[in-house]
């Protein structure tokens, strides 16, 4: 094409563009309910808001740079609990930290040292009344010998142990304690955790959330909302009607037996027929087939020192018809053997480690599997913090699972608070006509929760923000802010603490700078937080207990 005709062909675009930007609606052209197109007018094309791609929101967490600034003057001695690097679970070297795991462990309550508070703990009408429970348990050296737990449950924000790993570290290094936590014998994703479990055999998962297998006859899915064998589920009774025998009919087989009516000519004897019963021979059953199985748990070598110690292993389990064989070994030498009986309801096997086994494994082998609600990973003594993430969940699962047997698994595990985080799953399909009656229906599992554990301490953790993409910028959902609000009611209506993660990160519109910060604070899907930024969010909630648990030791 010569120079002439190339710029007619520019001018002839440009005229093109100039009529699009003067007739395009502003508000754009719906072509489906989830799709509309937009172009800019001439005043957006050429103004210039000064706005950085992250939306102008200034916000740091003053924390982080703080823990950043420490890291670069720091020593090589010390203990840093910043991040530094947003690939890994638990970037910091806490292998100087030392683990408190005596069975004999004792404090004198005293104010912890914490930075700044971003964003405070909310409490309802009752005050620090609603977290007496765990701050009781905590300043009680007879509760910490038993070892305290507090179970973190949330959706896929809390994946790969973020905000809980850090919770975890900091109580653990404060109150005393070891170990990972309640882990699962499977998990549905392959995602690096504390613990990793390898299955080896044919493992199964049966689960309440997303949706329950039909197989599964009883609601019985322990404080994981899941279980997992190593033999097939027990198939149900049969429901055939037995028949009574027609009386014609015999219990046995008639044989008839003639003899020769002629034995010999001088002593005959006519004998009469003789009629003898045998019982109809019954083959025995065929010998029941036997199931084995193996888990082999690694815990990796990054992470939280005293996540890798472990004393105390117990196995919560149920629901087998017949007696299994388990081992518990370190590598090729066992160090329990045992033979549990049928369990219909649940029970828990402990043992103790004088030494964290260095290749912990266990072999089960039975004709009918155990339903394994999760293995307790911990120390003699203690706080633990469970890490429960349910991937797509918003929080309504509770009520699905049996009272008597949950209820009873946190008592017997001595679970003295609940942290829920949920709430974002839900923002996507809530409007200004629904989200009443998600605030009402996450109220009631809370109350659930209370029925069934009284007294329990429980926390409410809202939803960070979220972005979706408006043209050419990224802005918070217009639901978000209202589901806030009535989250925090839900929470201060059943006496729950309720601490504001939306606030926290800055408010509206604040997630692009944590997308866009150096290093990233959070995903480029504008939903969830790195590790760099989960622990940043972690810290900010953990200075905001820990200012409610001096304030409570103060008064």
């Amino acid at each position: 094409m010569k120079p002439s005709g190339t710029l007619v062909f520019m001018i002839a675009v440009l005229a093109i563009l100039a009529v699009l930007m003067s007739i395009f609606p502003k508000d754009g052209i719906s072509v489906s309910k989830d799709l509309t197109l937009y172009f800019p007018d001439f005043q957006e094309w050429w103004a210039d808001d000064g706005k950085s791609k992250s939306g102008g929101n200034t916000f740091i967490p003053e924390m982080v740079e703080e823990d950043k600034k420490k890291f670069a003057s720091a020593d090589t001695t010390a203990v840093v609990d910043s991040l530094q690097n947003a690939d890994t679970l638990m970037v910091a070297d806490m292998s100087d930290v030392p683990t408190f795991d005596s069975s004999v462990y004792g404090f004198k309550p005293r104010p912890i040292q914490i930075d700044s508070i971003r964003q405070p703990l909310e409490l309802p009408a009752s005050g620090l009344g609603c977290l007496k429970t765990l701050f009781d348990a905590i300043t009680n050296p007879d509760e910490l010998s038993k070892v305290v737990r507090i179970v973190h449950y949330g959706d896929s924000q809390i994946e790969v142990d973020r905000i809980s790993g850090y919770l975890r570290y900091k109580l653990q290094q404060q109150f005393g304690g070891s170990g990972p936590g309640l882990i699962p014998a499977k998990t549905a994703y392959d995602y690096p955790s504390p613990c990793k479990v390898v299955n080896i055999g044919d493992w199964r998962r049966y689960t309440v959330f997303p949706f329950i297998d039909t197989a599964v006859h009883h609601s019985k899915y322990g404080m994981l909302a899941a279980f997992t064998r190593f033999s097939p589920l027990t198939t149900a009774a049969s429901t055939a009607q037995k028949t009574e025998p027609k009386k014609e009919d015999s219990p046995f087989m008639t044989v008839t037996v003639e003899t020769d009516s002629t034995a010999g000519a001088s002593d005959s004897v006519e004998l009469p027929s003789t009629i003898v019963s045998i019982p109809e021979y019954t083959p025995p059953p065929p010998p029941k087939q036997v199931y084995n199985g193996v888990l082999e748990f690694v815990i990796p070598s990054f992470g939280y020192s005293n996540t890798k110690t472990v004393k105390k292993f117990r196995m919560i389990y149920g629901g087998n018809t017949s007696s299994f064989d388990v081992k518990v070994m370190d590598g090729g030498q066992i160090l329990y053997a045992e033979t549990l009986a049928p369990n219909s309801f649940y029970g828990i096997k402990t043992w103790n480690f004088a030494h964290t086994p260095a290749d912990l494994r266990m072999e089960f082998s039975g004709t009918d599997s155990p339903d394994i609600y999760g293995f307790a990973m911990d120390g003699l003594s203690g706080v633990a913090v469970d890490n429960v993430p349910l991937r797509g969940c918003s929080g309504t699962i509770f009520t699905k699972i049996n009272a008597t047997q949950l209820g009873q698994m946190y008592r017997d595990l001595n679970v003295k608070c609940i942290i829920l985080q949920f709430g974002g799953n839900a923002v996507p399909a809530l409007n200004s006509e629904n989200v009443v009656s998600f605030k009402n229906y996450l109220a009631s599992q809370i109350r659930y929760l209370r029925r069934i554990h009284p007294g329990v301490s429980i926390i409410l953790i809202g939803p960070a923000d979220m972005s979706q993409k408006v043209q050419d910028e990224y802005v918070t959902y217009e639901i978000l802010p209202e589901e806030v609000r009535l989250l925090r009611e839900a929470a201060f209506q059943n006496d729950c603490a309720y601490w504001d993660m939306f606030a926290a990160m800055g408010g509206v519109n604040t997630m692009p700078d944590w997308v866009f910060h150096d290093p990233p604070f959070a995903e480029k899907d504008f939903i969830h937080f790195t590790q760099t930024g989960a622990n940043a969010m972690a810290k900010m909630f953990y200075n905001a207990l820990i200012a409610r648990y001096n304030q409570y030791i103060r008064k």
